[in-house]
């Protein structure tokens, strides 16, 4: 069983554009964590995902996340080990030294950037857009019928594909 969310996540950008994608960010900002978002992922955003930009930025006006930078000592070292492996994109780097430094979680989708996360910080929550879509459903934002739609969605139009049939099996 999924213990529920931290107070505070820090999402990486592949999160963000799944729910940009299906313009849902009123999801991610009804869900109960606060969200927060690295300028290094904006930047991403901006340069990779440009079609997206605009849903970016109405999301920001409407209070769905909160950008926030990488500056504290501790976080800039873990981000520049983090880089410096070459492993991991600079958004998921920046993600995971900011939510170390100030004690949050992460909302990431990468397995391997999941996996250092794990490796860096023991007990860091690490969560994917199963996860949240999975308490979106618990805390009663998405019926499971409605879910699974937005599943099929992303695997139809967005090339994200989950690996459940239903939302429901989950629960």
């Amino acid at each position: 069983m999924l213990n529920p969310p931290p107070v505070v996540l820090v999402t990486d950008t592949s999160v963000l554009v799944n729910f940009l994608r299906i313009d849902r960010m009123d999801l991610i900002r009804n869900l109960s964590p606060q969200f927060l978002v690295t300028d290094h992922a904006v930047g991403e955003i901006t340069e990779v995902y440009g079609d997206q930009l605009a849903r970016f930025e109405a999301a920001l006006t409407a209070g769905c996340c909160e950008v926030c930078r990488v500056e504290s000592d501790a976080a800039l070292e873990m981000f520049g080990q983090l880089t410096g492996t070459q492993r991991l994109g600079i958004g998921e780097s920046a993600t995971i030294a900011h939510a170390v430094s100030i004690g949050a979680g992460v909302a990431l989708d990468d397995r391997r950037a999941a996996n250092e996360a794990r490796r860096i910080s023991d007990g860091l929550v690490v969560l994917g857009t199963v996860d949240l879509t999975r308490q979106m459903i618990v805390e009663g934002l998405l019926s499971v019928e409605v879910a699974d739609a937005i599943k099929d969605d992303w695997a139809t139009n967005h090339r994200f594909r989950l690996k459940i049939g239903s939302f429901r099996e989950l629960l």
